[in-house]
């Protein structure tokens, strides 16, 4: 019944895109939203986001290193919204890693101060209440700032009670340390034998189902040390735009892409 009830969708989903293409529709793009939540069976539950090329962006367009991460922390509002728009319940997005802490000390400042704002902003954000979106920062939050650091909790505790939707900012972030402090974590909670499920429990992301698909913008096809343990069977796709530059169609294109493979999990 579901692969007839999916070969249908897909014959329906070809016939009105066609039809919307031959009319050049202006609101194109909104039609295959309504058609993705109505008749898909493969949207990800989580996905997750290496918002790459903010930096290279700044220099394409004769920007300060200041504009640059603004215009990158203002593009991940839109992508979380088209993300709630196509049913996406849980999205990671890896904003600070392990390795940028060797950046110079004045662009840490001006990405913290940022960072800081951003966060504030959150706190009051009566968007984050209506979506009873819950905020979780995944990383070495001792890498950060006191006063930073403490923002974080609080806006962890102030939306921990929200269920609709989950985002989890990765911040002071590596996959091996990830790896690592689970380790640690492991030895001394006094287990003697962990299998993978248990394992799992002791990452950052412990309890939260692993990504289906991870999301890289500015043409680089690699993960960098993204979720290494979480993304053994995600799918990965790889968009050409810098993390700015990326536009909704991007983003469908990238979901539609995602429909279409088979997994298969080594099966």
């Amino acid at each position: 019944m579901v692969k007839i009830f999916g070969e249908f969708c897909g014959s329906f989903v070809t016939l009105i895109l066609n039809a919307i293409l031959v009319n050049r529709h202006p609101n194109i793009y909104k039609y295959e939203k309504i058609i993705i939540l109505r008749c898909s069976l493969m949207i990800p539950v989580h996905i997750g986001i290496i918002p790459d090329g903010n930096r290279r962006y700044g220099k394409k367009h004769g920007l300060s290193i200041r504009e640059s991460y603004a215009r990158g922390i203002s593009k991940l509002e839109h992508v979380l919204e088209w993300s709630k728009e196509v049913g996406i319940k849980i999205v990671t997005v890896w904003g600070f890693s392990t390795e940028n802490l060797r950046r110079s000390a004045i662009e840490k400042k001006i990405f913290f101060g940022l960072l800081e704002n951003k966060i504030k902003e959150m706190m009051k954000s009566e968007k984050i209440e209506k979506n009873k979106t819950c905020i979780k920062v995944i990383g070495k939050k001792s890498f950060f700032p006191k006063s930073l650091a403490n923002l974080f909790d609080k806006l962890e505790a102030k939306t921990k009670k929200y269920k609709s939707f989950k985002l989890n900012l990765a911040l002071g972030y590596g996959g091996r340390q990830e790896i690592v402090d689970a380790c640690n974590r492991i030895l001394k909670s006094g287990l003697k034998f962990v299998n993978p499920e248990t394992f799992s429990k002791y990452l950052y992301t412990g309890g939260i189902t692993d990504p289906e698909l991870i999301i890289r913008t500015s043409g680089e096809q690699r993960l960098s040390g993204f979720m290494p343990w979480q993304s053994t069977y995600s799918e990965f796709i790889f968009l050409k735009p810098l993390w700015p530059e990326l536009r909704k169609k991007d983003f469908f294109d990238a979901i539609k892409e995602f429909e279409q493979r088979t997994r298969r999990f080594g099966r």
